[in-house]
């Protein structure tokens, strides 16, 4: 059985086809974990699977009605906000094990794109909410996230509000080092599934800021550019003591 799922901008964006969850590939979701092996198996009857090969396909947009909860099996999921103005403001980056999607008065009120090859759980909001009152258990699981979550978006306002260009780059690698999808150990490199766009309006700055701190970071010795997204780290301490810095002056 399969879906398709249609793009609002057919010129740009390609069809999406759901697959049901095949447990010989696809690894247990963010949302599956919390369940009973009961509800594991309820879960799967209604869950299907989108794989996102192009980046900047759309999973849904600002204001649209929320039909579905998602959780990441692999890539990553840009969460986005346009003001008055038009300027695109990232929120928050979804990596693997992230839930997202949560309506709010029946609409999605951030818009969510991938960044790079995705794969996402997709499970159908009104079916989760059966579930969720047949399991209390589950319900706890998900306030936890939730409380997670809001955790994770006042660090972020503090990053923003303390932190200047550099240190923010020097966060932002420091995350992503760690997640094994995305940091190779062995030669401490860290492959950075964003454009310098994305990256740009995630830290709050311009992408010309974002060239001029990576430059800033190689030469003083923290970090070695491999390729434009794939990035060296020499000097892990030295970054986080970087981050740790009371706020200094950009350059």
């Amino acid at each position: 059985m399969s879906y398709l799922i249609r793009s609002s901008a057919p010129s740009r964006l390609p069809e999406i086809r759901a697959r049901l969850i095949d447990r010989t590939r696809d690894l247990p979701s963010q949302i599956e974990n919390l369940l009973s092996r009961k509800e594991q198996v309820e879960f799967r009857k209604i869950a299907t699977v989108l794989d996102y090969q192009r980046p900047g396909s759309t999973v849904f947009a600002e204001g649209e009605d929320a039909h579905f909860v998602y959780s990441v099996a692999s890539g990553v999921v840009r969460i986005s906000r346009h003001s008055d103005g038009g300027r695109r403001q990232v929120l928050a980056l979804m990596l693997p094990g992230d839930l997202f999607g949560l309506p709010d008065a029946g609409i999605y009120v951030n818009s969510a794109e991938v960044t790079c090859p995705s794969t996402l759980y997709r499970v159908p909001w009104a079916e989760l909410r059966k579930l969720l009152a047949r399991e209390p258990a589950m319900q706890l699981n998900l306030l936890n996230k939730v409380a997670f979550d809001l955790r994770e978006a006042q660090r972020r306002i503090m990053v923003l509000g303390q932190q200047n260009t550099f240190q923010r780059l020097a966060s932002l690698l420091l995350d992503f080092a760690q997640h094994p999808a995305f940091f190779d150990k062995a030669h401490a490199q860290v492959t950075l599934p964003l454009s310098r766009f994305d990256i740009a309006d995630y830290l709050g700055t311009a992408p010309e800021t974002v060239a001029r701190g990576f430059l800033r970071l190689e030469r003083e010795g923290f970090v070695r550019r491999v390729t434009s997204r794939v990035v060296q780290v020499r000097d892990m301490d030295g970054l986080r003591r970087l981050r740790a810095e009371k706020r200094r002056a950009d350059s």
